[in-house]
């Protein structure tokens, strides 16, 4: 009850801030407050209409209204760009940049055209094994499964029997399964999944022909704004394989964008991208790759004393405008 008592009041301090027109010299405002040059780099996979619990991604209209208020307010460059400002000491105010992962068609299709429509920049990383094909990355392949097989329960890798009954059972199902599934070393994740699709009875190759981005449509995107980074070729969590491994999986990623026609990337985005899921050793890795920055999913701030190998990603999510805003001039604060 508490909880939802100061998520009403922060709400309501939300909507008249940006009601009366405050919120945004507010923002504005805490952005040449700080002392030390800072920027912010939000964190996008899909955005379409679809509203499929089993594929989450963010409405066009939820984005449009956060874009078009972005677009008022701060200063949108590249992760790359705002890296080479930084180590010239010439970031500006209220900088921010804007990221996808993995390499979803509805990047181009949906989020593509409000970026343009405001001018924005973006960094797209993709997991270039998955371009041009119609396969899907691991945990999509396993979300499909649990939407649409006819199993009313199963016995979970963990041993405990899980429920089947209704699409809430299963999202919630899947989401345990997920979080199981990453913390394994990738190889049992690969034996286990394949376990798990022959179980549901789920033959998934028909589901994900126009799912991912082609290499042409990579290249569109360049057309509007977007710079390419990579994000591994079969996006294994890198600390759950070998060094050798890793490094081809660094290396090949970059390699296929340049084969593609590419200028060489300089961002590398980790896979799941929390602390545990790479190592200094895989930074040395990324580094030694040519790439002059990565990012990661660890909520913060970067500054001239963020790793430029260990940048901070995220933001808000809600979907209440005010909320939104209000909440991302303050993180910025507090975390500076």
């Amino acid at each position: 009850m508490k909880a939802v008592g100061v998520h009403a009041v922060l709400r309501w301090t939300a909507a008249g801030l940006y009601h009366t027109g405050l919120i945004r010299p507010l923002s504005m405002a805490l952005g040449y407050a700080g002392r030390t040059q800072a920027f912010q780099v939000l964190t996008y996979h899909r955005v379409n209409d679809d509203r499929d619990p089993f594929f989450p991604a963010v409405s066009t209209d939820v984005f449009e209204r956060r874009l078009a208020y972005i677009a008022r307010t701060y200063r949108v460059l590249t992760v790359e760009e705002l890296i080479e400002r930084m180590q010239r000491g010439a970031l500006p105010r209220n900088a921010l940049a804007i990221t996808f992962d993995d390499g979803y068609r509805d990047n181009l299709t949906y989020a593509a055209p409000i970026l343009a429509r405001y001018g924005l920049p973006a960094t797209i990383f993709l997991a270039t094994g998955l371009i041009g094909t119609a396969a899907a990355l691991w945990y999509d392949r396993l979300a499909m499964a649990f939407k649409v097989t006819k199993a009313s329960s199963f016995e979970s890798p963990w041993g405990e029997t899980l429920s089947l009954t209704s699409s809430g059972d299963r999202v919630r199902a899947l989401a345990r399964t997920l979080l199981y599934l990453k913390q394994m070393p990738d190889d049992n994740l690969c034996r286990t999944l394949d376990r798990l699709l022959k179980l549901f009875g789920v033959t998934d190759h028909e589901y994900f022909k126009d799912l991912m981005l082609s290499w042409e449509d990579v290249h569109t995107l360049t057309k509007v704004g977007f710079s390419i980074g990579a994000h591994t070729v079969n996006h294994p969590i890198l600390s759950r394989i070998s060094a050798q491994r890793a490094w081809r999986e660094i290396l090949d990623s970059r390699t296929m964008i340049e084969a593609a026609g590419f200028h060489h990337p300089r961002a590398f985005a980790y896979p799941n991208g929390m602390p545990g899921d790479y190592t200094e050793t895989v930074k040395t890795l990324v580094r030694e790759a040519g790439f002059t920055c990565a990012v990661t999913t660890r909520f913060g701030i970067n500054t001239r004393e963020t790793d430029v190998y260990e940048l901070r990603r995220g933001g808000p999510w809600e979907e209440h405008l005010p909320t939104y805003a209000l909440k991302l001039a303050w993180y910025r604060q507090a975390t500076v």
